[in-house]
């Protein structure tokens, strides 16, 4: 077993993140993830719009996530820049700071497919008013040619690690 699937079993294991293909079809796929984050809305919106402190290295074009950033405005990029190239990986359709993020983008192999994809982040005050509860889901929609139900595993897989990665951050 290969050292960093170790790391990201542990760190999901060690984090409240509940995460899972909620439906999938050939044309279709809902992935929904609930986790605690550190803070009230207003510093766990701060980690949330952080990428590049989260989003693992491994799951990246260059192969470092210093390399993300997050316009967090209607229409910013989420980007990764690096010296010979660069990649829009979703568009911010909706930033209200500490409260909701929607963006639109196909992840990984996503990208290239001809779906509709859109990630929503909702925050809310915890009953511990030192932590924030985190939605997410991600809705993709294809045809069924796009054979989503496929793909909802392993996009699954890669987005727990990184929502697990979010949650550990203090």
């Amino acid at each position: 077993m290969r050292i960093w699937l170790v790391v990201a079993l542990g760190m999901l294991c060690s984090t409240s993140a509940l995460a899972g293909v909620q439906t999938a079809s050939a044309s279709q796929a809902t992935l929904v993830y609930d986790l605690e984050l550190a803070g009230p809305p207003s510093d766990a919106w701060k980690h949330v719009v952080d990428i590049a402190a989260w989003w693992w290295s491994e799951h990246t074009y260059s192969g470092q996530a210093k390399n993300l950033s997050l316009a967090v405005s209607p229409g910013g990029c989420w980007c990764k820049s690096w010296v010979g190239g660069g990649v829009e990986h979703a568009r911010v359709v909706m930033a209200i700071p500490g409260r909701a993020l929607r963006i639109e983008g196909g992840f990984g192999p996503l990208q290239g497919m001809a779906v509709k994809a859109t990630m929503t982040f909702t925050l809310k005050p915890a009953a511990d008013p030192s932590k924030t509860q985190l939605h997410v889901v991600y809705l993709v929609n294809g045809t069924v040619e796009s054979k989503l139900d496929g793909l909802a595993g392993p996009v699954d897989g890669v987005l727990a690690t990184q929502f697990g990665r979010l949650a550990a951050l203090k």
